[in-house]
């Protein structure tokens, strides 16, 4: 049997059915060419967008977010700024790098680098001789630069529990502010820290913060120095332990005579102190024997000596007044102001104490923390600010420059009484010169008044009013003001105070005030009163509630 194939005729493709395939497959070649164009030209754009559009930042503490205190400061440059942001791709620090993103996008006057350090071994030689850790960022502006490192960018506390470091806070946007703020203002003013009496150190969270105000730190011993430097933009007195030396008052005195600013903080001390009272008696202060307590709960923590004072409005508290900010004072003396300070002396109150205040006189004796007969009521002043307009007269000058050369030959030189024994010196002259004219007219027998009058007119034509300076003074009675621990009680009440006093000493302008954005428990600030009334509220009133409601509605459903 044979099997026959039958063979279909090949299908032949008409011209028109390759046109239209050919036609069809251009069509699509043309689309995909128009997506893919379409594809990167809105990459392009998206590229332009800010990243604070394109990334959101949903980290709890908005660690990234730029604050308003940044921005007002990037639409104020009127200079370029670079900040080079010293990292490898693989060691990048993703929270640090979307923040140089948001100001990357925030002025034209501020551009974004990246540096690796390994592609750029000599870059940071440049501005600096030391080591960075990468992740650090160098701010330049023409000539002046400043280094932000790495390790400056978080806060670490030591955790006593675990013995290891936590850290806490994210700082890197304050830090950074502060230093666009002062590589592009210029020259920085300097705190100068007296040394030589055993005084208390600032710690490295201070010392942080005071250097994010653009403020410059530098140690003073008026013991080798002949004076306290010309560049000084506020003294530092931080609790001394021991007394100031005559030559040493003699050159504080001076130099505030003549306009200057400084910081004095003081604690209790069984140690007398004569020359760094009179300091102070010399601007219309004392400090009262004994320690400061209160008798109003709302106004201590814990115990009565942990005082929470009135915050007063001055030039420099405004936006700590109205009960929203609160600052710890722990064993604080009363100030005193004298009823009638020299004129031109102004004192005002910048922490005062409740009405219910008493100060006991002996506290290494004190048997009870309640008010004794004896004690002195308050209120009391804590904390006040000192301010004097001076002319700076041509023979002020000389007198402080003859001063200072004297306080460099002896340190048994009289500190006060200086002004007297040149009013002395000046009477004696004076009187000396009056004889000798006296004399010299009785010689001659008649003076030419017509010639004395004429050149007193001329004097008084040709004089030219001396320039005038304001000394300023802030005194805190208490040294827990730059107490860390103190400080977190009262969620940075003190150490924002502070920084604003020594803003306004040293004259900055502008005050980089921006807080460490915190990445751990923060502290609730509670008073003694408010305390017992909210143990006596969950301890007794909430659970009576429950237990009166229970037996309430036991009453009722048995009734049915």
């Amino acid at each position: 049997m044979k099997l026959k194939f039958i063979k279909f005729p090949k299908k032949s493709q008409k011209p028109l059915d390759r046109k239209r395939l050919l036609r069809n497959g251009s069509y699509s070649a043309v689309l995909a060419a128009f997506v893919v164009a379409g594809a990167v030209v809105l990459n392009l754009i998206a590229a332009e967008i800010p990243s604070q559009y394109t990334s959101l930042d949903v980290s709890d503490d908005k660690l990234y977010t730029l604050t308003e205190q940044t921005k007002e400061l990037a639409a104020s440059l009127t200079e370029d700024v670079t900040l080079y942001y010293i990292v490898q791709d693989s060691n990048r620090d993703d929270t640090v790098s979307r923040l140089l993103e948001r100001y990357d996008d925030l002025s034209s006057h501020i551009t974004v680098e990246e540096r690796d350090p390994v592609l750029y071994p000599n870059f940071v030689s440049q501005y600096t001789s030391d080591s960075l850790t990468e992740n650090s960022v160098i701010v330049v502006c023409g000539d002046q630069s400043r280094i932000v490192n790495y390790e400056d960018m978080y806060e670490q506390e030591f955790n006593y529990t675990y013995y290891t470091y936590e850290t806490t806070g994210f700082d890197a946007e304050g830090q950074i502010t502060s230093a666009i703020s002062g590589v592009s203002s210029g020259d920085l003013p300097t705190l100068y820290v007296l040394t030589g009496h055993n005084e208390l150190q600032l710690d490295d969270t201070m010392t942080r913060s005071i250097e994010k105000e653009n403020i410059a730190i530098e140690s003073l011993n008026l013991i080798t120095e002949d004076a306290v430097p010309e560049d000084a933009g506020c003294l530092l007195i931080y609790s001394p332990a021991q007394d100031l030396s005559d030559a040493e008052t003699t050159k504080i005195l001076n130099y505030l005579r003549t306009g200057g600013k400084a910081v004095i903080l003081t604690d209790y001390t069984a140690q007398e102190m004569p020359n760094l009272a009179s300091v102070l008696e010399y601007y219309g202060v004392t400090l009262e024997e004994g320690i400061v307590l209160e008798g109003d709960s709302q106004h201590y923590v814990q115990l009565p000596y942990y005082l929470i004072p009135d915050i007063n409005s001055t030039d420099f508290t405004s936006d700590l007044t109205g009960g929203s900010t609160y600052v710890l004072m722990a064993a604080a003396q009363s100030i005193q102001t004298a009823e009638e300070p020299r004129d031109g002396v102004s004192i005002s109150s910048i922490l005062t104490t409740s009405d219910a205040s008493y100060s006991k006189a002996d506290p290494q004796n004190m048997s009870t923390y309640e008010k004794e007969e004896g004690d002195t009521e308050g209120p009391f002043d804590i904390g006040v600010a000192i301010t004097e307009t001076v002319e700076l007269t041509d023979e002020l000058l000389d007198e402080v420059s003859g001063n200072v050369e004297e306080a460099t030959l002896s340190d048994d030189l009289p500190v006060l009484e200086e002004e007297e024994s040149s009013g002395d010196s000046e009477e004696t002259s004076e009187a000396s010169e009056e004889e000798e004219s006296e004399e010299t007219a009785d010689a001659s027998g008649e003076e030419d008044t017509s010639e004395d009058s004429a050149e007193s007119e001329g004097e008084t034509e040709n004089a030219v009013d001396p320039e005038t300076a304001e000394t300023r003074i802030v005194l805190f009675s208490s040294s827990t003001i730059l107490d860390s621990s103190a400080d977190q009680m009262v969620s940075g009440g003190n150490s924002t105070l502070f920084l604003n006093a020594l803003s306004w000493l040293c004259g900055n302008e502008t005050s980089v005030s921006i807080p460490v954005k915190s990445i751990s428990t923060s502290y609730l600030t509670i008073t003694a009163a408010s305390s017992s009334f909210w143990s006596i509220f969950v301890i007794g009133i909430l659970p009576g509630g429950f237990l009166v409601t229970g037996l309430a509605v036991w009453l009722h459903r048995r009734k049915k």
